[in-house]
C-alpha cells in the first residue's frame, strides 16, 4: 500500500465524510504530528452527523504504557457531547512503533466499548507512528 500523508487531503475535506480508511489515515496523519506520535499523544477527529470532521482535540499527555483508564477518561468527556449531536469519532494512538501491541488492542476494544456505550459511530483507529499511520481492525459487530 502506497504512504499516505496529510498532503493527499482532498481540497474539499471539510465536507468529506471521514469514512474512507484513507483518507481517515491522512486525516490522524495531520492530527497527531511525529512530536506528539513519539511522546504517546491521542487525536480525537469529532464528526458531525454526516461524519465531517468538525474538532480536532489532541492530547499529549497520554504515555505509551497509559493505562485504558486514562484513556476512558478523556473519551467520558468527549462522547456524551458527541453522542448528543449524533456524531462520529475518528481516533489517532501516538506511538513510537507501528505495530499494534497487547497495549494497543485494550486501547481500541476500550474506545470501541465506550463508543457503544453511548451510541457513538466508531469511524476508525489508527497507530500513528513516525514510520507511517495504520488502521486497527474494525470491530467484529457493528456496535452503533
Amino acid at each position: 500500500m502506497p504512504a499516505m500523508s496529510y498532503q493527499d487531503l482532498p481540497d474539499d475535506i471539510r465536507t468529506t465524510p471521514l469514512t474512507d480508511p484513507a483518507l481517515q489515515a491522512d486525516v490522524v496523519d495531520l492530527m497527531v504530528g511525529i512530536h506528539e506520535r513519539r511522546g504517546g499523544a491521542v487525536g480525537l477527529m469529532v464528526c458531525d452527523d454526516g461524519d465531517r470532521g468538525i474538532q480536532p482535540i489532541v492530547v499529549n499527555d497520554l504515555p505509551e504504557g497509559a493505562g485504558e483508564d486514562e484513556l476512558l477518561r478523556l473519551l467520558e468527556l468527549v462522547l456524551p457531547v458527541v453522542a448528543a449531536a449524533r456524531g462520529g469519532l475518528l481516533v489517532g494512538r501516538g506511538r513510537r512503533g507501528l505495530l499494534p501491541t497487547d497495549h494497543d488492542r485494550r486501547w481500541h476494544q476500550a474506545t470501541v466499548e465506550a463508543c457503544h456505550r453511548h451510541g457513538v459511530r466508531l469511524l476508525g483507529f489508527h497507530l500513528a507512528s513516525p514510520e507511517g499511520v495504520a488502521r486497527m481492525p474494525d470491530p467484529l459487530e457493528t456496535a452503533c
